[in-house]
């Protein structure tokens, strides 16, 4: 196994455990998940609609910028690009959504704003996990205020 393909195991595997951490508590369990299926969709589901926005306007605007910057091959976590694919885990759903909606493009050709828009989707994954720390410190505030109350 080359040791590209270690790394990005490795980095997966890493990836999941976090999210395992981060959702072992049930507070949190199903906005952390919708949070990574839609970015902004946790904090909406938990009545934080204006936190949910903040993240999931700039996320979505970000990625979709991306993906027209690289003509739509920049996303491909398992094959094309495995390194940039650890990257943009944090945003499970849009990236695995995209991967299986182009995963049939090749790149045979790179434009000149390629690069650019690799990082412009890496960015907005990064940006939802920010966002997915953020949930988790606002479902966690919340449980505390309700165990005080009782």
């Amino acid at each position: 196994m080359p040791p590209t393909d270690t790394i990005l195991i490795a980095t997966w595997g890493l990836w999941l455990l976090a999210a395992a951490v981060a959702i072992g508590d049930p507070r949190v369990r199903r906005p952390f998940l919708l949070g990574l299926l839609v970015p902004g969709l946790g904090h909406i589901s938990i009545g934080e609609k204006g936190r949910g926005l903040l993240v999931m306007i700039p996320v979505i605007t970000l990625f979709v910028a991306g993906l027209i910057l690289s003509d739509f091959r920049c996303v491909s976590p398992f094959d094309r690009h495995p390194l940039w694919g650890v990257l943009q885990a944090p945003a499970a759903g849009p990236t695995f959504l995209t991967w299986g909606l182009t995963r049939h493009l090749t790149l045979d050709h790179i434009g000149e704003t390629y690069q650019v828009g690799c990082l412009y989707v890496g960015v907005a994954c990064l940006l939802n996990l920010v966002g997915l720390c953020d949930l988790r410190d606002v479902c966690m505030k919340a449980a505390r205020r309700k165990a005080g109350a009782t």
